[in-house]
Formats: C-alpha cells, sequence, structure tokens
C-alpha cells in the first residue's frame, strides 16, 4: 500500500468511524482498447427497457458491463455502456462506462458505496473522464458521487480502488458489487440506498481461502479473522497484514481498540474493517507511538471490537462486543544494516533478502551500490541487476557536476560541512534471467524493488545524522545557471532593457542562482509561454540563452540555436519570483560595472533587533535576492517550551516594510530539542516601520491589535 492510498484509508476511517477496506496499487490493463475522443462522444440517453422497472429494487443481477439498466429512480436511470480501461496518465485501470439519464424535473445527486471486488471489500468512485471543452480526457479518483442537472445525460467512470495485499488478486475484475445512493443536495448524507447491484465482466479468478494466507486468531459461526505477513512501512512503521470474512447476513465491523507488540503497548491503532454480508476483508493494521518505531515485531497482541448492524451506516464501533486478545508470532525480522566511511544504509527486510549491496573501500563518490541478487547472478556481465548508487562529492565536484548531463544521477542531500550525496540510476534496464518464462514470473518482483529503489534517498537523509535533503536537477535551467554562477572565466551576460547586456564577471552568483535552482525544474508546453519582460541569461560562444519572465508560473524559456523548450518551476512563490532573483543578481553586475548606483535604502534595517520592553522576541532583518526587498524572521517565546517563528519576505513600500502571505508557526520543544508543531498560517500580513533608532512591527493578524518596538 503506498503512501496515497494509506491516507486515504485514513481519512475515511475517521469521518465514518469506522476504517474501510484497504485500497491498493493500480491494476494491470485489461485487452479493450483505448477509448479516443472521437470513440467516446458525449453520452446519450439509453431508451427505457420494455418492461417496467420498479422504483425501489431492481431486477436480480448479476448484469452485463454492457446496455444493463442497473438503477432507475425518480427519473434517474444508469445504463452500463461498456468495459474499458482508465484513459488518463494513471497506471491502466479496468472501468465501466456509465450512462447517467434524469429526466426528473430537478438536479440528482448521485453516489456508489459498500463496494466489494471478486469478493472482497473494495472502495468503489463514480469518476469523469471525458471534458467536451477541451476534447480530451482527464479524471479524479476523488470523485465519489455526481451531479446530473435535470433533463441532462452524462457519461461517468464506474472505477474502484483494487486491494493490495498478498494472495489477494483484484486487478482482474471479475465482479463488481456496489449501492446506489442518492441525496438531496451534494453536501447532504444520502437519503436512499439501493439494494446491491452486482456486474460480471465474464472474467475469472480463484476462489480465495483467507485462512491459506496466514494465522487463524478468530473462526466461529460469525467471521474468519487472519494475521498474515509482517511488513515494514517506512512511513508508518511495522504492519501486518489481516485478512477477515464476514459469515453472517449483516454488517461486521472491526475494530482494533489496543495492542501490544514485544512488550511494548499502543491505544492508537489504524485498520478497522467494515464487512458486508458474505464478504472478504483484505487490509492491514499499524500503529502510532513506540509501536510504530520498533523496527519489527515477534510477538503481537491485539485487541478488537467487534459490532454488528443491518446497514454500513448503523455500524458503531462503540457498541459492539469486546474480544478476546488474539496473539500472532512472527519470525525475527532481519534488516540489512551496511556501513560504509561512517554512513549507514538499511535495508528493511523483503527488501534485503532479494538484494546485494556491494560497500567500495575508500571511494566516497560510491558508498553504496545495491543490486537484485537474481539479475547479478543471472546476467554474468558487471552491471546486471543494478538498481542504485549513492555517493558523495565535493561541493567544487558538485558544481562542476551540475555544469553538464549528470546522466542519471541527481543530487538528495547534503551536510554542513559542504559535501554534497548524489543517487544514481541506470539509465538503461538491467533486469535478468536465464529464460523468457522467468522475466514473466519475476517482472512484479524487479518492479518492486525498483519502487523501493525511489525511496532510497528519503530513508538515507533519516538513518545519517546530519544531513538535509537537497535536491538539484539537470535540466538547461540548472545547468546553464550553474555554469554561470561556477564556471570559472565563464563568458556570459545578463541583459534587460534598463541597462542592455552585461557580463558576470566579479559578482558572486551564488546566492541567486541556487534561490532560481530551488525551483525544481520541469519542461512545459510551448503553449504556455507567456507574453511581457523578461531577463536574459546569455552565452553567445554556445549560442544559447535562459529567458526568465517576470509573468506568474516562474516560466523560463531555453533557446539553443533553432531549438526553444519551456520550462517552468515545481513551486510559484508570491513573495519573490525566479525572474525578481535573476533582477537582484543583474543589479549587482550592473552596480559593480557602474551603470547603476548602489541603493542604499534598505541598509538601515537589516540586523538583528530585541523587542524592547522585556527583549523577548527577535527580528532578523537580511539581505533579499529580489531587489527593493527583504527576508525577515521573527522569534518570538511564549514560555519556556512553545515559541512563534514567522518568516517573511517584505518590500519596501512609501517608507516601510511590507509583506503579504508571509508564515507563522507556533511550535513546540521537548526536553531534547524535538519540535512539534501545533498552529501555523500562510496568511500573514503586516508591516515594519523605522522610527529615529525604533523598530516599529504592526502585525495585522495580532489578537492584541498593539503594535511592537525593537531596539538594536
Amino acid at each position: 500500500m503506498n503512501i496515497y492510498q494509506k491516507l486515504t484509508a485514513l481519512a475515511l476511517a475517521a469521518v465514518m468511524a469506522l476504517g474501510c477496506a484497504a485500497c491498493g496499487g493500480q491494476p494491470a490493463p485489461t485487452e479493450t482498447a483505448e477509448p479516443t475522443p472521437e470513440a467516446m462522444p458525449t453520452a446519450t440517453a439509453t431508451p427505457a427497457p420494455t418492461e417496467e422497472v420498479p422504483q425501489d429494487r431492481m431486477p436480480e443481477g448479476p448484469f452485463s458491463p454492457d446496455g444493463s439498466v442497473i438503477f432507475e429512480r425518480d427519473g434517474v436511470k444508469v445504463t452500463t455502456a461498456g468495459l474499458d480501461t482508465d484513459p488518463t496518465e494513471e497506471d491502466a485501470h479496468t472501468i465501466i462506462w456509465l450512462d447517467i439519464e434524469n429526466a426528473g424535473s430537478k438536479d440528482a445527486y448521485l453516489g456508489v458505496a459498500d463496494g466489494s471486488v471478486n469478493g472482497f471489500m473494495a472502495t468503489v468512485v463514480l469518476i469523469e473522464f471525458y471534458n467536451e471543452e477541451t476534447d480530451g480526457y482527464f479524471g479524479s479518483s476523488s470523485d465519489f458521487s455526481v451531479t446530473v442537472p435535470a433533463g441532462e445525460t452524462v457519461r461517468r467512470a464506474l472505477g474502484y480502488y483494487p486491494v493490495s495485499a498478498t494472495g489477494v488478486d483484484t486487478d482482474t475484475l471479475a465482479e463488481i458489487e456496489f449501492s446506489f445512493n442518492t441525496a438531496e443536495d451534494e453536501w447532504s448524507w444520502h437519503n436512499y440506498v439501493s439494494a446491491p447491484v452486482v456486474i460480471k465482466t465474464g472474467e475469472t479468478v480463484a476462489d480465495v481461502d483467507i485462512k491459506s494466507l496466514g494465522t487463524v486468531v478468530i473462526d466461529n459461526e460469525k467471521i474468519t479473522l487472519v494475521f498474515g505477513e509482517q511488513d515494514y512501512d517506512d512511513w508508518f512503521g511495522p504492519e501486518f497484514a489481516v485478512y477477515a470474512e464476514n459469515k453472517t447476513d449483516h454488517w461486521l465491523g472491526l475494530s482494533p481498540e489496543s495492542a501490544e507488540g514485544d512488550g511494548v503497548a499502543c491505544d492508537y491503532l489504524y485498520g478497522g474493517a467494515a464487512v458486508a454480508p458474505g464478504k472478504k476483508y483484505a487490509g492491514s493494521i499499524s500503529f502510532e507511538g513506540e509501536m510504530k518505531d520498533l523496527k519489527g515485531i515477534e510477538n503481537l497482541t491485539v485487541t478488537y471490537t467487534l459490532s454488528e448492524s443491518e446497514s454500513y451506516d448503523d455500524l458503531n464501533p462503540g457498541d459492539g462486543m469486546l474480544l478476546d486478545p488474539v496473539s500472532v508470532v512472527y519470525p525475527p525480522q532481519i534488516w540489512g544494516e551496511y556501513e560504509n566511511l561512517g554512513y549507514v544504509l538499511n535495508i528493511k527486510p523483503k527488501i534485503n533478502d532479494l538484494i546485494t549491496v556491494e560497500t567500495p573501500e575508500n571511494n566516497p563518490d560510491e558508498l553504496f551500490s545495491v543490486y537484485e541478487t537474481a539479475s547479478l547472478e543471472a546476467g554474468g556481465y558487471e552491471g546486471a541487476g543494478w538498481i542504485f548508487s549513492i555517493g558523495k562529492v565535493s561541493a567544487d565536484r558538485f558544481h562542476e557536476m551540475l555544469q553538464s548531463d549528470m546522466s542519471g544521477g541527481y543530487v538528495f542531500a547534503k551536510d554542513a560541512s559542504g559535501d554534497y550525496f548524489m543517487i544514481y540510476h541506470p539509465t538503461d534496464v538491467r533486469y535478468e534471467r536465464a529464460t523468457a518464462e522467468e522475466m514473466r514470473r519475476d517482472q512484479a518482483q524487479w518492479t518492486m524493488l525498483n519502487e523501493w529503489g525511489d525511496t532510497a534517498e528519503t530513508n538515507f537523509i533519516e538513518d545519517n545524522e546530519g544531513l538535509e535533503g537537497y535536491y538539484r536537477g539537470n535540466t538547461p535551467v540548472e545547468m546553464y545557471l550553474a555554469r554561470a554562477a561556477w564556471q570559472e572565466g565563464v563568458n556570459a551576460t545578463l541583459s534587460t532593457t534598463e541597462f542592455g547586456p552585461i557580463a558576470l564577471a566579479g559578482v558572486d552568483g551564488t546566492p541567486y542562482a541556487e534561490f532560481v535552482m530551488d525551483g525544481h525544474f520541469f519542461e512545459a508546453d510551448a503553449k504556455e509561454t507567456p507574453n511581457g519582460e523578461y531577463v536574459v541569461l546569455n552565452f553567445p560562444e554556445d549560442g544559447a540563452r535562459l529567458d526568465f519572465f517576470f509573468a506568474p508560473g516562474g516560466y523560463v524559456r531555453y533557446v539553443s540555436g533553432d531549438h526553444e523548450a519551456l520550462y517552468e518551476a515545481a513551486w510559484e512563490d508570491d513573495n519573490i519570483t525566479c525572474a525578481e532573483a535573476m533582477q537582484g543578481w543583474y543589479y549587482a553586475v550592473a552596480e559593480l560595472a557602474g551603470v547603476k548606483p548602489f541603493d542604499p535604502s534598505l541598509e538601515h534595517y537589516y540586523g538583528l533587533w530585541y523587542e524592547k520592553i522585556a527583549g523577548r522576541g527577535e527580528v532578523d532583518i537580511s539581505w533579499c535576492v529580489a531587489p527593493g526587498k527583504v527576508n525577515i524572521m521573527v522569534r518570538w517565546p511564549e514560555s519556556a517550551s512553545v515559541s512563534d517563528t514567522w518568516k517573511l519576505t517584505a518590500r519596501l513600500e512609501d517608507g516601510r516594510l511590507v509583506y503579504e502571505y508571509g508564515q507563522w508557526e507556533k511550535n513546540e520543544y521537548d526536553e531534547n530539542g524535538e519540535e512539534t508543531y501545533l498552529d501555523g498560517s500562510w496568511e500573514e500580513s503586516g508591516w515594519f516601520e523605522l522610527s529615529g533608532s525604533e523598530l516599529i512591527w504592526h502585525d495585522g493578524n495580532a489578537e492584541h491589535g498593539g503594535d511592537s518596538t525593537f531596539i538594536k
């Protein structure tokens, strides 16, 4: 289960007061053709069936995915319109097209719930894919319901979150079951729930006996509960597969109340289950607190509450029966712990069984290299099965590397001594097996290992003290900024219409280039190229230049000969833009060249100021890469353990330093200096003003409403 899916499940559990069915990874594509805008026109109304359909209950299913009326009530009729695959850029996902006709006199609000796929509980959704205005497709798996205006017919995709659990196949859509619900308006809870709707696609999957998937801890006339294998999630810590089967004719709810793992107790758990009559559940259980921090658990005990109801909406864990504790014993979790030159690489057990780690001696450029063992053995050549390598380089070496194509490598962290950490991934496939049959058999394992490899950098930072995340890409934007800032004797100019081209020599471009590169640029559609003024960074010997637009969006145009490409920053800073930073660099070289006079208007603000009355609060005002602006940090302790911090960017306006959309945070610190976030906002506004030798702060968001005075 990935982090997005896990958080989705947790959010639903919080809203419903009972955990939802586990959501899994994206399924494999079906053999149906991918739709095109031409092939999928706006849906039209489906002719009504000749026989009369009861209003409150549909005929018994299962229904066909093509041409079946599966719902009809109050003028709203839903007809299946064929199987397909998810047409978005997500991994291929089996869907069923639905035509939803509203022949009534008022808008209709229709949703789906109580879903299961191939007999296992799953979240079923209605998704809009076709967009008439853009003649294209889009989708959102958070669209759980649909609004159908009176007199109109819309097309929606019936989709689902596949279950991600060992031994369970919901990637193949054989049968989907759910109920429709209606509401008075789009914000109201449903006031009607239909009988179950069952659609069979014609595909087949093997029936699953959950007792074969782990240790059976409960098996009575009502429910079977099974604990499966143990895993470790980088975000949630130890987690355990859980399977359940409802053997009754009503809903059952399982809510974990408490747990103990290897003598460590936990009273806050994730992993409740709501199971429809005759259905199965596959999910997981994980923990908060000290149990979350464990690297593995050998002896696990969990206490559940079992609740029963005729409908999902009436399930209430508080009204359930507290069950006797259930216990499971697991084998020791053996982690891979690798060390080189004082750095460690920790690899969780299930991954460690499948990989080989090399730690070359006295070579900081290559601290760790990780390979899939099976590919390494089958390939018979150097580099077979390579997944990633981690190395350390000096600042000078990093700056040199950034000026050219790093081909599969990028910086992901730095330390206090000024060294940078690189991660390298292969630019070609290193997957090897002896036969084609083995290649097909182990493809899922190879994919899983590479997906894990994409998380290695985050874990490496957490496991090695003193490292902080620091990303640098390798687009032409970063490459030419690095050359401008660090290439010795660089022949480059900055230019605007204000002073014309000026050579870069003599000015340290590091703070400007670093700020702009924090934008993490990616290629954008050339149609988005904005109009208006821009700062030009030109390399005449290369015949290349970068145009930094002042227009919103952080756009940069790369021009090399006849080739043009547009790049966009991954963030938008409303206070300082990339173009402003480049303009600050331009003004610095213009002042050095003597074509622009030095502006001293901000000099009197710089420095550390202390609150005049008690000296508790302090204001640190420092230089900023953008002309006419300053960086401001305000620290104000409320008590020995709670402190407020403001991070602001202010511009000089009418003799005041004015800020908008600043950041405020309230944090609590324990005896070890560990920080806990308590409150915060990005909507801070106000101003600072000099009055003689005093600095007056008017915080527009302060509850007390009074101004504070600071002195140096």
